[in-house]
Parts: structure tokens; sequence; C-alpha cells
């Protein structure tokens, strides 16, 4: 019995001692480099088994791995964060190169910060965005501001002026948080100026930051938000020429109905007739109706300039009046130097009449560039 029990061990001890000898051939050993899309070294890259993260390794300075890996594996992961995870094959290679592309959805999930951008994941504050296309949908509107109304959450847009030239209106950022001056602080490519200065097409995108974790980079200016906005910019390739016009009529949207000299004082006259129970002393104040006549029907121009009859509103109001806006863009650029320029002109038609010193001379519009 003995001697049969000492015959079953040194069996089964030869056996294990194959099995990991075949398993220790089985293995084989990997080698790469792993590059992004300008043939630089990826620094950190991770590489794993198929199947198995367990297992795996990472580039060194120059964006090579080394990696053993069983027979049975025939494909590694490699990823790295910024870049898209790439599934690798292996069978019957011993060495690999690795091209990575860039994650192109995280690359543009940025917004501007202060003075240049980052990741929209590491914001905390409160930043909305509208893009320059959004903007140009707003037809017939040549201010920046007025764009922003209905566009934009958290901002309030009120106007007390159409004069034509003067159409900003003044913004409010998450409601007005003192007495004295509550608009926001305005950049344009980091440097401060009035909106009114950028024209529509040329703008790239706005950011509007709302609350403090968001303005504190600003100081004090920025107490009461900052809208920053972004002019476009060139690209690399041909040069592209953009041009584009839109013309705007302006008509009053209702003007109220009023009587002319005549019927106003003939109906004063009748309320006069059935108010003298109550106030005899109205009575002074009626007029007789050979004199209010003489508003509709003067005999001459002494009597036409004594008893004027004016349609205001036909006086002070125009029909109508034309707005002109008129743009061309050109871009592109080399890998070592991109270009963007813009110029347009823009012609604001006003509804008030206007007259010269001369008189009769009347400006019909007013030019602003």
């Amino acid at each position: 019995m003995k001697s049969r029990s000492a015959w079953t061990g040194l069996w089964l001890s030869l056996m294990i001692l194959c099995s990991v000898s075949s398993f220790a051939q089985d293995k084989r050993t990997i080698k790469g480099i792993v590059l992004d899309e300008q043939n630089e070294p990826v620094i950190g890259a991770t590489v794993v088994l198929k199947g198995d993260a367990s297992v795996g390794t990472i580039t060194d300075y120059d964006g090579n791995f080394t990696l053993n890996v069983p027979g049975n594996v025939r494909s590694v992961v490699v990823s790295y964060v910024g870049m898209e995870v790439q599934e690798v094959s292996i069978q019957g290679k011993n060495n690999v190169v690795v091209v990575l592309k860039d994650n192109a959805l995280q690359i543009e999930d940025v917004v501007v910060i202060g003075y240049g951008k980052q990741k929209k994941e590491s914001i905390v504050g409160a930043i909305v965005q509208a893009s320059g296309k959004d903007l140009e949908r707003a037809g017939g509107v040549s201010s920046i501001g007025a764009t922003l109304t209905g566009n934009v959450p958290g901002v309030v847009t009120t106007s007390s002026t159409g004069a034509p030239g003067d159409e900003d209106p003044r913004i409010l950022i998450r409601g007005q948080s003192s007495w004295n001056n509550s608009e926001p602080l305005i950049l344009v490519d980091g440097i401060e100026r009035p909106m009114s200065s950028v024209d529509i097409s040329s703008v790239e995108s706005i950011s509007i930051l709302k609350d403090a974790s968001a303005t504190a980079v600003f100081g004090v200016k920025g107490a009461n938000g900052v809208i920053l906005i972004t002019t476009k910019r060139g690209s690399e390739g041909k040069a592209s020429i953009s041009i584009g016009a839109n013309t705007t009529m302006k008509v009053p949207s209702r003007l109220p109905g009023k009587y002319d000299s005549y019927d106003a004082l003939r109906i004063r006259n009748m309320a006069i007739e059935r108010e003298l129970g109550l106030n005899p002393e109205s009575w002074q104040d009626y007029r007789p109706q050979e004199i209010i006549d003489k508003y509709r029907n003067p005999a001459n121009l002494e009597e036409k300039e004594r008893y004027p009859n004016v349609d205001w509103a036909d006086e002070i109001f125009e029909k109508f009046a034309m707005s002109y806006n008129a743009n061309i863009n050109v871009s592109g650029g080399t890998s070592f130097v991109k270009y963007f320029a813009s110029a347009d002109f823009l012609h604001e038609g006003d509804l008030l009449k206007h007259w010269g010193i001369a008189g009769d001379i009347r400006r019909d519009m007013a030019l602003t560039a």
C-alpha cells in the first residue's frame, strides 16, 4: 500500500511540473510605443489586457511599454485622458505601434473663464454661453445687447430709448443688486469695451458669468456679473470670404387715435351743456360754434395761425424708416499665422422726423457706423 501511494504522489508531482512548464512557455513579451496624432510620444498611457484590467502597464517618458501576456490573449486596450480608447490586436505580433486620437467631445467641452479657457467639468460657478449663430437669428437687430433678450437665462434687458445708434439696452444679471450702477462688466477679447463697438457677425461666442465663484477673478468690477465676448478667429486653410446684408423696415406699431381741434372743442361744448346743472361756472369755457368752425375752415392766413388744427402724429412721425446692415469677413491662415478681418456698415433709420437749421431741410435717417 505504501509503495502504491508513493507512486501516485510522484505521478501527480510530475503532472504539476509539466503544467507549470507548459504555462511558462505559453507566455510572451509584447513591446510597443504609443503616439498621438502629431507623432509625439504619449507619456503615462495605460495598456491592459482585454478582459483583464488587472494585468497591465503604463508608457514611459518616450511612450514605450513592455507587457508579458499569456499566449491566448489576442488584444490589449490602450487609453489616455482626453483621447479615445483604442483596442489593438497583438495576434502574431511582438512589436506594436499605437496612435491615439484626440477625443473631440472632451476637447470642445470647454468654457471661457476670465482670460483663458477651462474644462466645463471643473467649473462650479454659474456660467452660460450663447454662440454667434444664436445671436444672428435675431433678425433686424443691430445691438448685441438686444439679441441677448430671451436667449440667455438669468439676464434681464430693458430699453428706454429707440434712438438710432443708442439701442444698447440696460442689462441686469440676476436682478438689481444695488441702487447705484448694477450693470455687468463687459470684456471683448479680454479688453473692457462697449458692446456697440462689435458687430454681431464678428462674434464667436458670449459667456455670461453670473455668481461670485465665477466672477472672483475680476475683483470688485465683476460684482454685478461679467459678459465675455469672444470674436471670431482665423483657421488654417485657404482664404474664406463671407458677405452678408440685411434690410429692416420700421413702422410705428400703433398710434393712439386723436380728435382734431374742431371735434375736440365741439365735444367739449356738449360736455359743458350737460354739466351746467352741477357746475354753472363751466359756462365761461364754452366756445361759440362760429369760432369752432374757424379751426376747420379758416377764412385767411391770420385765422389759420390763430386757430390751428395740427395732426401732430403725422407731423412728428415718418410713415416708415429703413435700416441697412452689411458686413464682409475674410479668414484663413497657415500653420505659421492665422487671420480674421471684418468690416461692417450700419445705417439706422429713425421714425421721428428731423428738421435742419435751414427750416425745410429734413434729415430722415441717422447714420451710425
